[in-house]
């Protein structure tokens, strides 16, 4: 092993259960927090916990030294998600286990394997007296259910963390092995959740089939009247009003980042691939909005057959927004398709969660110009300038409250399994991250 010390500390920190979904795994969360605390202090930090009743805590280490060129924020969230399927795991999924070239373990790469990295970065160059730079941790608990407090947060420590000149949020990945990249642009998210009830209690479908709605094919047809599964068009009435097209320079500029079909399809691990608008397959979750179930329960998923009539549905979705589309008027539009879309007699809820705006930024300011340039040197390839996705709610809410320049980068690799069975981080690229990120910060 390259640093068994380092090692260990991941080792230790990945077998904290802090899934934030489950609030019966909170005292789980508090020891993640007690563990990054006691990191801070042995590396010399400064730390305040923010707090806010039964919520996860965000926690802050300062590292101050004399004549510092600028002060750095670092971002990481210390929160995982759950493990399930269990058995789809091939290492338990809270030990840490290396194999292979890679480490295995839930959260190891998203994002605690960035969290240990930073740390030691920062550490070493302290050490080594080699720190030029202010540096500021913010570690959060509440990525993974929409970061519900951080904004509040932020708030709270604004004039503390108003001192920060540049944000690093290493919360994504490389584009390839060796190849970096750095995001200037997430897509925002808006989850939902639907419950849909037609009775008091489940019948038999011999009795009342034809004679009463069933939720679940109540809740299938208006799953088909939003989405065009065939176009990937979302079919609800303006809800491309504010999608703006890119511009010639920008989709040269993503045309880089195209990777081959087969490549994708390999690494999703699927049998085809779908896009939208004719847009190559690899910029198709980029620079379009989308929409995806992500579970539906009802009636009886048991061995054997039981024919039912279920009393109720219950369906979670969500949309992934772009720049200009504001989550405000998508909840509208969504609000009202659905009311006008479910048939007279059955009775609904609809809860929207938290969600978070879209993210953009210029990549021609001279801190994100810069940390390319150091990306290219530690990694001997040119740094690639790509849209993500996926969402990061603490770049937006930085970037709105600070107005300082944010700079989202990683190590992770795309087969690295992130919220599934068998997570995992590259080793080479986890120990080659520790030496860019030193040379960043000591920049």
């Amino acid at each position: 092993m390259k640093n068994e010390k380092v090692f260990k500390k991941l080792m230790e920190l990945v077998a904290i259960k802090s899934v934030s979904t489950d609030d019966a795994r909170y005292h789980e969360i508090l020891k993640a927090v007690a563990f990054l605390k006691d990191w801070l202090e042995e590396i010399g930090c400064q730390i305040k916990i923010i707090t806010h009743d039964q919520a996860p805590p965000m926690l802050i280490g300062i590292k101050k030294v004399e004549r510092a060129k600028k002060t750095i924020g670092i971002y990481g969230h210390y929160d995982v998600q759950p493990e399930d399927p269990v058995d789809e795991w091939l290492s338990p999924p809270f030990q840490l286990t290396a194999k292979e070239g890679r480490f295995y373990g839930r959260g190891v790469a998203d994002n605690k394997g960035h969290i240990v990295q930073n740390l030691d970065a920062v550490d070493y160059l302290i050490k080594s007296n080699k720190l030029t730079n202010n540096i500021f941790f913010i570690f959060e608990g509440e990525e993974e259910t929409g970061s519900l407090h951080f904004e509040e947060y932020i708030n709270k420590a604004k004039d503390l963390l108003g001192k920060v000149d540049i944000f690093y949020l290493t919360d994504v990945g490389m584009y390839q092995k060796n190849k970096p990249q750095i995001f200037y642009a997430l897509r925002g998210l808006i989850p939902f959740e639907l419950n849909v009830v037609v009775g008091g209690h489940d019948l038999h479908s011999g009795v009342y089939g034809n004679k009463v709605f069933n939720p679940i094919n109540v809740v299938a047809s208006l799953l088909a009247k939003i989405k065009d599964v065939n176009s990937g068009e979302i079919l609800i009435p303006g809800f491309y009003k504010d999608v703006k097209q890119l511009a010639k320079p920008e989709l040269s500029l993503l045309k880089k980042t195209i990777k081959p079909a087969n490549q994708e399809k390999r690494e999703a691990g699927v049998f085809q691939l779908t896009t939208i608008r004719k847009s190559p397959f690899s910029l198709s979750s980029k620079i379009f909005p989308s929409f995806d179930c992500h579970g539906i329960i009802s009636g009886y998923t048991g061995a054997g057959v039981k024919t039912v009539i279920p009393r109720s549905a219950k369906v979670k979705f969500s949309f992934r927004l772009v720049e200009y589309q504001k989550p405000r008027d998508i909840k509208e539009l969504v609000g009202n398709f659905i009311e006008k879309n479910l048939p007279t007699g059955v009775k609904y809820r609809l809860t929207v969660y938290k969600g978070n705006p879209p993210f953009y930024t210029d990549i021609n300011n001279d801190s994100v110009v810069n940390t390319a340039k150091i990306l290219s040197a530690v990694f001997q390839n040119k740094t690639i300038f790509n849209r993500s996705g996926g969402s990061v709610p603490a770049a937006e809410v930085l970037q709105r409250v600070f107005q300082k320049p944010i700079i989202l980068t990683g190590f992770t690799l795309s087969d690295g399994n992130i919220h599934a069975p068998n997570e995992n981080f590259n080793e080479e690229m986890f120990w080659k991250g520790i030496e860019a990120l030193k040379a960043i910060y000591s920049n």
